[in-house]
């Protein structure tokens, strides 16, 4: 299996701005704009290792995609660390996330709670 991280957010200055930052700290990503591409991706042989999973998008919000995902035998244990500019952190640990960061973050803080799951 081929580990990347895949990027789930609608708006694709904040993918490239991700797929970059996680480039330099040496981690492989793939981009997706779409709740249904991250489940098309999470589902498939080749799923990714984690999922930064944004939860403001247009065809489905990223609580449902995390609900989705963790319903699934194939795709739970995939770690989600939900990214959200509102307060979702108790419902989204509660649905099965790993971790969340809240914006505005400093990317950094984007690189610490990816190291600590491949810790």
């Amino acid at each position: 299996m081929v580990e990347y991280i895949l990027v789930v957010d609608d708006k694709s200055s904040i993918r490239r701005l991700f797929a970059e930052v996680l480039a330099n700290a040496g981690y492989e990503s793939k981009q997706v704009g779409r709740g249904d591409e991250c489940l098309r991706y999470a589902l498939s042989i080749y799923k990714p290792s984690l999922i930064l999973l944004d939860n403001s998008m247009p065809d489905i919000c990223g609580l449902d995609v995390l609900r989705l995902l963790k319903k699934d035998e194939f795709a739970k244990n995939i770690p989600v660390i939900m990214i959200s500019g509102e307060e979702i952190e108790e419902q989204a640990k509660k649905q099965g996330a790993h971790d969340v960061l809240i914006k505005p973050f400093d990317i950094y803080e984007l690189i610490d709670k990816v190291r600590t799951v491949f810790a």
